[in-house]
């Protein structure tokens, strides 16, 4: 291959992602490890074959918790308004850019993003769109509204990390048992219920229905997980979606999206799946507007 222009790392809390990017942008090369070791144990045959190239890192690697932290930037923000807030390290030879992470607020509420802001812009570039709305699904799903290009405000749902919480850690999980297969009628009798609910009330008395399903009869317990997954879903996408008609472009794997692209067909929202690898398309898109390449 031609000399790569630059390394891009998506480093979170728990992995990292590392791409080798060429000339003509991203996606040539892949490799995965786990957040911890040296950066050099990733990158070093990289360097070691091909020279040395800028670096740009993003995600929790850039946290208080980090290697050294970004200050966020602030909403409405583009690559410009990401550049210059743009963090620096020295590392040997290497001379490293640390992506800020975003941050806005709603009703008095702040809310941040590390990582995902690399993604949009990425699913931007090479989609060649400059407006939309943005579903991040993960732990922590992240919805984006963007407009001319800028990521203008954004909300996170802990759905992911409260599924998880009350699957494994409340009396609603001593029912359930696993399945091979997902109970695609359990998961879309929770759609529906969740995506019904008023209030935030309502959701907490609705939880409960997840045991007494189970005690009743309603639903087999190989079930009670996909509905309350379902419940869950649909109580996010209704309150995400509440003043909004546009499509929604959902940036993940197909695997990880697969509970939101079931969800969408089953009520008939317009989606479309991001392109692969939009996380090196935002770090080159970064990079470029920085003069790293």
């Amino acid at each position: 291959m031609d000399k790569p222009q630059l390394i891009g790392l998506d480093w979170g809390t728990t992995s990292c992602r590392a791409y080798l990017i060429g000339p003509d942008g991203p996606g040539i090369l892949k490799a995965e490890g786990h957040f911890g070791p040296w950066l050099d144990s990733m990158i070093g045959g990289w360097i070691a074959t091909h020279g040395v190239a800028p670096v740009i890192l993003s995600g929790m690697i850039g946290s208080r918790q980090g290697w050294k932290e970004a200050p966020y930037a602030r909403c409405p923000a583009g690559a410009d308004d990401i550049v210059k807030a743009l963090a620096r390290i020295e590392w040997g030879e290497l001379s490293i850019a640390l992506v800020p992470g975003l941050s806005t607020e709603l009703h008095d509420m702040p809310d941040v993003m590390r990582g995902e802001e690399t993604q949009i812009l990425g699913a931007l570039a090479l989609s060649g769109k400059d407006d939309g709305l943005f579903l991040l699904p993960g732990t922590h799903s992240k919805w984006a509204e963007v407009h001319g290009g800028r990521i203008v405000s954004f909300r996170t749902f802990m759905t992911g990390e409260v599924f998880g919480a009350l699957k494994d850690h409340t009396i609603l999980g001593r029912l359930m048992r696993d399945s091979e297969l997902p109970d695609s009628h359990a998961f879309i009798r929770g759609l529906s219920e969740g995506m019904r609910l008023e209030s935030a009330g309502a959701l907490l008395n609705r939880i409960f229905a997840t045991r007494t399903y189970g005690l009743m009869d309603r639903l087999a317990d190989t079930g009670l997980s996909d509905y309350l997954s379902g419940l869950l879903i649909g109580v996010e996408v209704a309150e995400a979606t509440r003043q909004t008609s546009a499509a929604v472009t959902i940036v993940a794997s197909p695997a990880l999206a697969l509970r939101y692209t079931d969800t969408f067909r089953v009520f008939g929202r317009e989606h479309i799946l991001a392109p692969p690898d939009c996380v090196a398309a935002g770090h080159w898109r970064i990079a470029l507007a920085a003069g790293l390449i």
